[in-house]
C-alpha cells in the first residue's frame, strides 16, 4: 500500500451509493477500503480499492484476479464482529484519522442499526461519517461549530437515551440547555437561519443528520463538522 494519508473512504455491503457521490469524495484522493462484500459495491462502479477486509465470504472471487494490485486481508468470521467493525479495526492500525462511510445504511435495517452505534464505539480513535445519497450523519462530540449554507436541513438524534444540556445557535428552532429523549421529544427536520452553527451537549449521545442538498458540498460539510482539533 503506497498511499500515505490519513482519511479514507470506506465502503460497505449495503445499498450502493450512486456513482456521483463516490466520484466526489475521490476528489481528495483518501484511502479507498472495503468491507468485504463492499468490493462488488466499488467493482460495479468502476473503482479499485487499495484493500479489502472481512471474512471474504462474500466478495466474489473473481475480483482477485481483476483486482491484482489490491491487499486483501482476511480476518475469520466470529461473534465478535461484523466486517465493517474489522475495516474499522483496519483503519486504525494503519494510520487513518477520518473516515467516510459508504454503503452502510438502508436494506437491512439491522444493520443500519448497528452501523449507527459504530459512530460512538470508534469516536475516540477515528472520526466518522456516515453519508448516503439523502443525508450525511455524525456524531456530536461536546461541541461542535461549523459553517452551513442557510436553509439547510438538519436533525438532531439522541442515539442510546436521553441527551441533555443541548445548546444550539443558528437554527430556526434553537435549544437551551435543554434535552431530547427517544419517543419523546425530538430534534427532527431544524433549519439552518444563521452560520455558523453551534451546537453543546453536556452527557449523553447526539447524532447530527444533514439532509445533503445536491453533489459538490459533501466534502465543504464532512470537512466542516470534522471533530474541531481537525479544524484550522
Amino acid at each position: 500500500m503506497d498511499q500515505v494519508t490519513e482519511h479514507a473512504v470506506i465502503v460497505g455491503n449495503g445499498p450502493a451509493p450512486s456513482s456521483q457521490l463516490l466520484a466526489g469524495l475521490l476528489v481528495d484522493k483518501p484511502l479507498l477500503l472495503c468491507a468485504d462484500g463492499g468490493a462488488n459495491t466499488l467493482h460495479r462502479l468502476g473503482h479499485c480499492p487499495a484493500v479489502v477486509v472481512g471474512d471474504l465470504d462474500s466478495v466474489d472471487e473473481s475480483l482477485r484476479q481483476t483486482w491484482p494490485t489490491s491487499k486483501w486481508v482476511r480476518v475469520d468470521a466470529d461473534d465478535t464482529g461484523t466486517d465493517l467493525q474489522k475495516v474499522l479495526r483496519y483503519a486504525e492500525a494503519v494510520g487513518i484519522k477520518r473516515a467516510v462511510l459508504l454503503g452502510v445504511t438502508g436494506g437491512r435495517t439491522d444493520h443500519t442499526l448497528w452501523n449507527l452505534t459504530l459512530l460512538s464505539a470508534f469516536a475516540a480513535q477515528l472520526d466518522l461519517c456516515i453519508l448516503d445519497d439523502d443525508c450525511l450523519i455524525r456524531r456530536i462530540p461536546e461541541s461542535i461549530c461549523f459553517a452551513a449554507p442557510v436553509g439547510l436541513t438538519l436533525s438532531l438524534c439522541p442515539l442510546s437515551g436521553d441527551a441533555t444540556g443541548i445548546t444550539t445557535k443558528g437554527l430556526r428552532w434553537p435549544l437551551t440547555d435543554e434535552a431530547l429523549t427517544p419517543g419523546q421529544r425530538d430534534g427532527i427536520s431544524n433549519e439552518v437561519t444563521a452560520s455558523p452553527v453551534e451546537i453543546q451537549v453536556g452527557q449523553g449521545e447526539l447524532l447530527l443528520v444533514i439532509q445533503r442538498q445536491g453533489a459538490g458540498r459533501d466534502l465543504a460539510l464532512i470537512r466542516a463538522t470534522a471533530k474541531q482539533k481537525d479544524q484550522g
